[in-house]
């Protein structure tokens, strides 16, 4: 599973989503080979994953964070976006990073995940 955690704030986020995740290669690796996940992580609905409920957490007026994100996004404790975050089969994270990655750099990810 590949899960792409951002935010509709985020520029580096928007720019993925414009370039690397409208790359044929890419959409038809991640559809064939995988279960993919588009996850805002300003959600505001609950989210029910390996049995635990995730919510939304406020954190001002009109911001906040949703755990789920902060579960799966949270690398040496701090969340930055985007992060891509992949799980195994038992849903434990074998793989995350938090910054940009171009089309190039993308495949490659999905190729090496593949071994």
């Amino acid at each position: 599973m590949v899960v792409f955690i951002h935010t509709d704030w985020c520029q580096f986020c928007q720019r993925m989503k414009a370039t690397t995740f409208k790359d044929p290669e890419i959409i038809e690796k991640l559809n064939s080979d995988f279960y993919f996940i588009d996850f805002n992580a300003e959600e505001r609905r609950d989210i029910t994953f390996a049995n635990h409920t995730f919510k939304y957490r406020p954190s001002g007026n009109n911001v906040g964070v949703h755990e789920l994100a902060l579960q799966l996004g949270t690398i040496n404790n701090q969340i930055a976006y985007p992060t891509l975050c992949v799980l195994n089969e038992k849903n434990e994270i074998i793989f995350q990073y938090n910054i940009y990655l171009g089309t190039k750099d993308f495949k490659t990810l999905l190729e090496n995940l593949e071994k």
